[in-house]
């Protein structure tokens, strides 16, 4: 809702001699590179269950920090509001300051600020291991690190940048054939579902995708493909939903109608028209992947397998949902990842792929953890990679995978010959497996393939094996799930002593009926 004129008037008129607040908020590492920890003149707070709020009440609150906009939530999340206030008036501090002295309040906090987690990030020059940059394949005077010499692309340097999608004068990295993307800013529409490949036929480029064969993957399939009733929501920048190699595993929304009308209501909380899923950046049914990091995570969950196109995901078969909460750029904030868990959940997804985080103060962020918290008591699984800092979450936390909510299953990254990736997050306490993050190769938008690297890629392949495992044992909860994943895992000396388990999961032991 908005704020009327009156209380306006009453707010400017309070603050009138007030001191000009700090006007840049305070940066931190994220991703290799210091970013905005926050949104200046926004919070979240939370009031009380208890708490009897008069019509007095809010306005006199709301002219203490100068309110000029109130973004409130619904649902399991009513007791919360997104406020927007003038910064001019007071600082983020302050604000959350004088809320938590409001009887009312329980807590306030910052809007913290998220960010996908591949980003530019150059090795040290001093390490042997050649250079890897998350978020761009095989950039100039860089060799690639996995055993195979980067593609011979007739010369021409494929060029993935994290929000430009395939920028003029660049060559997309993979093996052409899609169609080509379209320009920024424009979404295409959601085509009708394509008839699945029966008989399956083979994918043709399965080998590239190596993090399939080391999470042993294909020899799961023997026993379980997935199930497009297991729905795994991608939390990120949105998904190519037309993609060839992904359009048949793409969820669809059975109340939704192909041509029903899409809309919000004014406090962007209430969803209708979802066909796909939800775009929380633009607030409508249309989460397309203006960035690339989406579609990229979708593909390692779930890229249709046996369709003759491309690769398979670690689950050939699941219900693939977009759920767009992050920017082009990559970059997103607290307020709208809680919308996105709480819309993920309410749509049925029992697993949640989330590439990305932030820090903040001690690396707890409240608001965010009862997102989470309540995604566990609905049974589901939050996958959550572990950054790209090279440092320990244990000392540095990064939320959310940094969090102690029992749902989350804490992501590191691994190269392809189990090492641990230079850029991968760690923590004996806070990351609890590894997964193929370096060197990557997955769908990505326009019908296109591509290599990226960093925990991100890391943590799609274990929400797919999560679907995977789901797939093979519908009843079981997400403390199962997550228990097989972790003891099933390979054992890796790179991972020993720098995570809960010291292994990199391997799906098909974590489907053994023995384990």
């Amino acid at each position: 809702m908005k704020i009327n004129k009156f209380v306006m008037l009453l707010s400017a008129l309070f603050f009138a001699g007030a001191i000009s607040a700090q006007a840049t908020a305070p940066t931190v590492l994220v991703n290799g590179e210091y970013r905005p920890a926050y949104k200046e003149g926004e919070v979240i707070v939370k009031y009380r269950d208890s708490a009897v709020r008069s019509m007095r009440d809010v306005v006199e609150l709301y002219q203490r920090i100068s309110v000029l906009d109130v973004k409130k939530y619904s649902g399991n999340f009513s007791s919360f509001e997104h406020l927007i206030f003038n910064s001019n008036n007071l600082s983020v501090e302050q604000a959350v300051a004088e809320l938590q002295r409001d009887p009312m309040v329980e807590y306030a906090q910052p809007n913290y600020m998220v960010y996908a987690f591949p980003n530019q990030m150059e090795k040290p020059k001093s390490l042997a291991e050649p250079c890897i940059i998350p978020g761009i394949p095989f950039p100039p005077g860089c060799e690639d690190s996995g055993s195979q010499p980067p593609p011979d692309d007739g010369g021409k340097t494929p060029c993935i940048i994290p929000g430009i999608p395939f920028p003029p004068g660049c060559e997309d990295s993979g093996d052409g054939g899609g169609p080509t993307p379209p320009p920024r800013g424009q979404r295409p529409a959601i085509s009708p579902p394509p008839a699945e490949v029966n008989p399956p036929v083979n994918d043709p480029d399965l080998s590239k995708a190596w993090g399939i064969e080391k999470v042993s993957a294909t020899k799961a399939w023997e026993k379980q493909k997935g199930s497009k009733n297991i729905i795994v929501a991608v939390i990120d920048t949105g998904i190519d939903y037309n993609h060839p190699d992904l359009a048949f595993n793409m969820w669809r929304n059975p109340n939704a109608g192909q041509g029903l009308a899409t809309g919000v209501d004014p406090s962007g909380s209430d969803v209708t028209g979802d066909v796909v899923g939800w775009d929380f950046v633009h607030n409508d049914n249309l989460p397309y992947d203006d960035n690339q990091h989406g579609t990229h995570c979708a593909g390692s969950v779930g890229a249709v397998g046996g369709d003759g196109k491309g690769i398979s995901g670690v689950s050939q078969r699941v219900s693939l949902m977009a759920v767009k909460f992050l920017s082009a750029q990559g970059s997103g904030d607290t307020a709208a990842a809680i919308k996105s868990i709480d819309y993920a959940v309410s749509r049925g997804a029992k697993v949640l792929s989330n590439s990305w985080g932030g820090k903040g103060d001690d690396g707890s962020n409240g608001a965010l953890k009862e997102s989470i918290d309540r995604a566990g008591q609905a049974g589901v699984l939050f996958v959550a990679a572990a950054g790209n800092d090279s440092t320990n979450n244990d000392r540095t936390p990064v939320f959310p995978a940094a969090l102690d909510s029992d749902n989350i299953l804490a992501v590191a990254a691994t190269t392809e010959t189990d090492g641990l990736a230079f850029f991968s997050n760690t923590g004996v306490k806070t990351v609890d497996v590894g997964a193929p993050g370096a060197n990557v190769y997955s769908t990505t938008p326009g019908g296109k393939y591509g290599k990226l690297s960093g925990t991100s890629m890391a943590c799609p392949h274990v929400a797919g094996a999560a679907a995977l495992v789901w797939s093979q044992y519908p009843n079981a909860d997400y403390k199962e799930i997550k228990r097989r994943l972790m003891d099933g895992g390979d054992a890796i000396g790179a991972l020993s002593g720098k995570t809960v388990t010291g292994k990199r999961i391997n799906v098909a032991k974590s489907l053994e009926e023995s384990l």
